[in-house]
This record gives structure tokens, sequence and C-alpha cells, in this order.
């Protein structure tokens, strides 16, 4: 008897025994699956529902971890805690453990990249600073647009040329074809500025136009380093949370490798902003650009998928420099004209020919030649653009900007205004042939008539791309192609040259098109440039001797209720800078490094009486 017992005890504790292993090993496959489906949420590998591309920051993009260089709420003492926020659990542990690792793998990405870049630097012996020299203008040949007219603008030697196809073909074979998905967050849409010093501020007020509009698309600011963050640092962890936007660190998202010495400057910083930036879907703005038109719908729309980058025009023809088709190994093609300016020529059918035109046709500008980059040139103010099929665009954009002072900007620009990385966007797609659509419709200019009636433009109005696009398809694609027979060639000319007119009813700068941007940046928003233009400032008043937009208005939507609805407001929109300028400086008293030494109260005074002047008479303060 005392056997049998025996023997069923022992029977009893092997199953207590196994019992007992297999809750364990239940119990830690369950930390390891919640673990491991966090992880998932860092690197969400799920492509973007059709025709759903703009994620509103939910659940899904506020729980994962942020990338290097990404400040939420985080005290930035040194560079060892900027991006420490760790729980004491051990499942934060782990996810911080993986976290690093990602930062590390992020970090040998951009090293290989910046290696490849400095492998084929511009460094050509004794002639590296003047790889290329503009011709005076009493020596230039006078046929605008031309190849002869744009090859005497600039003189650079067939050794230089030569070295640079080499270089410039290294780099387009290594790059990689795509971006490393480790360097952006997969479906994430958001809008990207430059911040910093003066920047903060200007940034700070184009945010607060950009949630006018209604859109919730999170917002990254980029900081060129740690020491221009922490002289910033209430505006990245105080202010900018308030908005729904946070700052990321040039040099910490880069990597110690990738920046090592290395000084970015001024133009730069664009490329490395659409670099370094955790979004895939990216609105690019200037930090003096006013949006005042909600951008999400752009993401959502046939266009944006189509052509996965937009950009705007500038006020320039193109004049980049013949020789750099021949450094990017792009043939234009001299026999054969694809456009009239900015809008493209049909092939008739049946004729082979049609579009043939003598090589040097002096009546033919040089950019409507198949395969050269389209007229106009283009203004970066704002970009859009997608990571996920673009992303060698971005890197070999940042290669021209990189080495834009010595070289790629005066090839791009030949001397005309407005020189820097403007053009460096659309050529590095060009190059790798990569689908653009720019913006067909001319600029308008705000501006105000002075004391002695001379206009005085103060920014670069862009119209609504969705609104232009459609315009485009239904007078020039659709009635062209003629449901497959082609107008002639010679009448699609003659209404081709009509819609170029910059005064054109169609594509014109007053077009009836709604304005999608407002450039401001001459004079750019800020109350201390204002304070110091004896052409602008009355300092008896105490304030400005004109309205700088003219009464410019544009229409906003506002929710008028719990349902849903809305109504469409005509708002002022000078007036609106200025409440926004006084909101924040002398009402709620944000304090920005900008502003640090400054008479705040004359400043606000001044603010204040700006309000009052530009204010509807029963809303004055």
């Amino acid at each position: 008897m005392r056997s049998n017992v025996l023997q069923k005890l022992s029977r009893n504790k092997t199953k207590i025994v196994v019992l007992l292993c297999v809750v364990a090993l239940l119990a830690y496959t369950g930390t390891f699956s919640v673990s491991n489906y966090d992880l998932n949420l860092i690197n969400d590998e799920q492509e973007p529902k059709s025709n759903s591309f703009v994620k509103v920051p939910g659940e899904d993009q506020k729980d994962y971890q942020p990338l290097k260089g990404q400040y939420v709420n985080s005290n930035p003492d040194s560079k060892s805690n900027l991006n420490s926020n760790l729980n004491s659990n051990s499942n934060s542990n782990f996810k911080q453990g993986q976290a690093d690792l990602r930062v590390e793998e992020v970090h040998k990405f951009w090293a290989k990249i910046f290696k490849i870049y400095d492998e084929n630097n511009m460094e050509l012996g004794d002639s590296s600073d003047k790889l290329i020299e503009y011709t005076p203008k009493e020596n230039q040949i006078d046929e605008p647009g031309t190849k002869k007219a744009l090859l005497s603008r600039a003189k650079i030697s067939d050794e230089t040329v030569a070295a640079l196809k080499e270089r410039h073909s290294r780099v387009v074979k290594g790059l990689p074809e795509h971006l490393s998905e480790l360097t952006y967050k997969k479906g994430t849409t958001g809008v990207v500025f430059i911040g910093g010093g003066k920047f903060s501020w200007l940034t700070y007020l184009a945010i607060l136009a950009l949630r006018e509009t209604g859109t919730k698309l999170p917002v990254e600011v980029v900081m060129p380093d740690v020491l221009e963050y922490n002289e910033d640092k209430h505006f990245c962890e105080k202010m900018l949370p308030e908005l729904g936007a946070k700052c990321l660190v040039v040099t910490e998202v880069l990597g110690d490798l990738a920046v090592k010495d290395r000084s970015f400057k001024s133009y730069q910083f664009k490329s490395i902003a659409l670099a370094i930036s955790s979004f895939q879907h990216i609105l690019l703005l200037d930090s003096d650009n006013m949006i005042i038109s909600n951008p999400e719908l752009i993401f959502r729309s046939s266009l944006y998928l189509t052509y996965g980058m937009i950009t705007w025009p500038d006020y320039w023809k193109r004049t980049i420099y013949p020789k750099y088709y021949e450094i990017a190994d792009l043939e234009v093609n001299e026999n054969k004209r694809a456009r009239v300016n900015r809008f493209p020529l049909f092939e008739p059918i049946n004729d082979e020919n049609g579009l043939y035109v003598e090589k040097g046709d002096p009546s033919v500008p040089f950019h409507d030649l198949e395969n050269a980059v389209p007229d106009l040139s283009t203004e970066s103010g704002q970009f859009i653009i997608n990571k996920g099929t673009h992303g060698k665009t971005i890197l070999l954009s940042l290669y021209y900007n990189i080495y834009g002072p010595k070289i790629f900007y005066k090839l791009f620009s030949l001397g005309e205004q407005g020189e820097g990385d403007k053009d460096t966007f659309i050529t590095a797609a060009a190059a790798l042939k990569q689908p653009h659509y720019q913006v067909k419709s001319f600029i308008m200019s705000p501006g105000y008539f002075d004391d002695n009636h001379k206009f005085n433009g103060v920014a670069m109005a862009q119209k609504n791309p969705l609104v232009d696009y459609e315009r485009f398809q239904d007078l020039i694609v659709k009635p062209f192609k003629n449901g497959g027979e082609v107008t002639p060639v010679a009448d699609q000319i003659e209404s081709l040259n009509v819609y170029a007119d910059d005064k054109n009813d169609q594509f014109g700068s007053y077009n009836g098109i709604p304005v999608f941007a407002i450039h401001c940046n001459h004079p750019k928003l800020d109350p201390i440039t204002y304070l110091s233009r004896e052409d602008l400032y009355d300092k008896s008043e105490n304030k400005l001797k004109y309205r700088l937009y003219n009464k410019m208005k544009y229409n906003k939507s506002i929710a008028s209720g719990n349902n849903g609805a809305s109504q469409n407001l005509e708002i002022d929109f000078e007036y609106e800078q200025w409440l926004h300028i006084h909101e924040t400086l002398c009402l709620k008293k944000y304090e920005f490094q900008y502003f640090k030494g400054q008479d705040m109260d004359q400043l606000c005074e001044f603010a204040k009486n700006q309000v009052n002047w530009l204010a509807p008479d029963e809303t004055s303060m």
C-alpha cells in the first residue's frame, strides 16, 4: 500500500513540475510576444491603404520609439540622455535596447552615404575653387534660352567636365536605389521645417498658420546641432508640443561618423531635413512660408500617387548650364522639341517627325528640347515628396547641395537670382529619370505701392497644385490628345504660347486658382526687421507706413458646431499674421532666443498698433 501511495505522489510531483514548466514557458513567450509586437510598431512595414496616405496623429503615430535626435519633452543636457526616456520595467528596457540597435544601424547607413559623397568630392587640384567661371555679360551671346547663349555665360574645362562626370557616375551607381526603411516610419505623413535662431521664430508663426487650415498633420522642426537645440530648448520642449510638433537634431540623427569634421550651411539644410525626417510623405516648407489651404488632400490625390514629387515654379526661366547634362549622362535630344515653355507637346499619330527641329534652331529654347529640364526654374519654399519612391532623388540632391557652393549651384543658375538649393531636387529627379510634376500656374506677387507709386513685392503666392493639375488636364492634355486625334503641332505651339504668358487668365498670376502657400520672404514676418526699415517703419506712429499685403484676403473653412458643419470666412492675411505675432510675444509672452535683448515693450506696442490699424473697425483692441 505504502509503495502505491509513493508512486502516485511521485507521478503527481512530476505532473506538477511539468505544469510549472509549461506555465513558465507560456509566461516567457507571452512577454516576448508583447515585446515583438511593440517592435513591430517601431518598424511598421504595412503599406498605406490606397488613397489614404495621410495618417492623422493617433495611437499608431504616438507610441513608436522616436528616431535618434527626435525630442519629445526630453531634457537634452548631454548627448547620452538626449533620447532617453526609459521606464524601470524590463519591457521598456528591451524596447530601448532594440531602439539603440536601430539607431546604430541608422548611423551606419548615413556613414556609408557620406563616405560615397566624400570619395567623390570636388577637390580637383589647383582648380578646385574655380571649377566654373562666369563670363562677363558683354561677352555673352544674346539668344535668350538657346544652347549657344547658355554656353556663353560660363566657362568650364573639358578636363573638369570629364572629372565631374566620372564622380557623378560613381555617386549614382554607389547610392542605394531606396532609402533605408530604418530612416523613416513607413506610411506616415508630416510637415518639415528648418529651425534655429531667427528661423525658430518664423517657423512658429508658420506652424500657427498651418494649424489655421485645420490640419492635424504632425510637424518636425530640424535643428542644425545640439547647441542650437539647447539655445531654443523652451521652443522645442514647451512651445512645439502644444502645436503637435517636435524637434530633430541633424548631428544626432546622422551620427558622429557622418558629420565628423563637416559643416553644413544655409541651403544645404533642406536636403538634409528631407533625409532625416521620420515621415515618408513630406511637405517641406521654408520657415517664412504660410500655408493657407489644408495640405492633406494633396497626399490623397491621384496627382501625388502618380508623380510622388511636386514642385512649384520660380519667376525665371531655366538657366541650367548645358554641360550639366553631359556630367549627369543625360542626353538631350536636340532634334526633338518636347514642349513650349512649361507645357508639353504631343506627337501627332502616324507622324514620327512631327516634333522634329533642326539642331541649333535659335527659335527653340534649349530647355524645350526632349530630356532637358522644363521651364520654369523651381522655387523650393514648398516641396512635396515621397521618400518611399524618391529616396534616391533625395540622396542625389543632398550630394548636389553638399558641393553646391563649389559647383552645382553655379551649374544650375549661371548667376541668376535665387542661386541655391532650389533646382537641386528637380535636376536630381531628372538625372535618375524619376517622375515629378511642377505646378503650371505662375506665381502671384502680393505687395504694396510706396509713396513714389513704385510697386514692391513682399511675397510669392503659389497656387493649389490639385486645381492647377485639373486645369492642366482639362485645357491642354485632353483637348490636345482629342480622343486619339492629336492636335497639329503648329496649333499646339500657338495655344501654348498664349498659355505661357504670365498675364494669361488660365495659367498666369491672376488665374483664379486658389492660393496654397504665401512665401513671405521680402521682408520676412519679423518685427525686428520691420523696426529697422526706415522705408517701412513710421517711428512717430510706431507702426508700418503701408499695408504690405494690400488687404490680401483668402477663404478659410471654420467649424461652426459639433455636427461637423463648417462655414467659409474671408480672412485678411496680414491682419491674421499680426494677431499671431501679438498673441505669441505680448499676450502669452513666449520667449524666443531671437528676441533676447530686444525692447519688448516697444515691440509689443508696435504689434498692438499694427493689430488695431489692420483690424476691421468692430474688432480693434
